[in-house]
């Protein structure tokens, strides 16, 4: 009897372990409730978070965590670990985003929410961005990403409390637009997003579900398996 729950003990370490690694290292699986990448995606797909591509990132705390992240769930467990920050990091990828890939993001406006968007256009890390008093509405949440202060006085430019209108970055920044461009809240309204954020590529939908069929009608057959370009 003891040796059977040593078995049953392993056998279900090794399968939680393999469920988080699956989900931290090598991609995810989620739900799409908007419209915004319509006809490409649609609401009721669930879709495949292919994390390998651009490298997946590591844990930043025990919330980022899959299964371990349920303790967070306790109050005083997930104030205490707000506090935890163990840094961007993420392993090696097998390329950079690129152009017109879906790339699936942290939403820079609310902590929690994924959001997948078309990479229309990009700044690599070691450019010089010019921001002035045209270019300040798209640009200066770039500069803040950079860890600067930027502001906009009497059409001139002020990074760091110094008339400035250069910023060499870091790391790669991309704007994020929905292919449904007249509803999709997109960079157009929180900017562009960095690198950093970037969780994965998202080129597959698993299967997907129409809610607002009947119940022998929800299943939309033709897209399961589907390849996204």
């Amino acid at each position: 009897m003891v040796k059977r729950k040593i078995v049953w003990i392993t056998v279900v370490t090794v399968c939680l372990f393999a469920v988080v690694a699956l989900r931290v290292f090598v991609g995810e699986v989620c739900a799409v409730p908007s419209w915004s990448m319509s006809p490409t995606i649609v609401a009721g797909d669930w879709l495949w978070i292919d994390k390998m591509t651009y490298g997946a990132r590591l844990p930043r705390r025990f919330a980022d965590i899959p299964i371990i992240n349920v303790f967070t769930w306790v109050k005083p467990l997930r104030l205490a670990d707000e506090k935890n920050d163990w840094g961007h990091n993420r392993m090696k990828g097998l390329r950079m985003p690129q152009m017109g890939d879906l790339a699936v993001f942290e939403s820079p406006e609310y902590p929690h929410p994924l959001l997948v968007k078309r990479i229309s256009a990009l700044f690599r890390a070691g450019d010089t961005i010019v921001v002035n008093a045209h270019t300040y509405n798209d640009l200066h949440h770039i500069v803040c990403h950079e860890g600067k202060e930027i502001f906009l006085r009497n059409d001139s430019v002020f990074i760091n409390g110094q008339p400035d209108s250069l910023c060499i970055l870091t790391q790669p920044y991309y704007c994020m637009l929905g292919d449904n461009r007249e509803n999709s809240h997109d960079s157009r309204a929180f900017g562009y997003v960095p690198y950093s954020s970037i969780v994965g590529r998202m080129n597959l939908v698993l299967f997907s579900i129409n809610t607002d069929k009947g119940f022998f009608n929800k299943i939309r057959w033709n897209r399961f398996f589907k390849i996204i370009h």
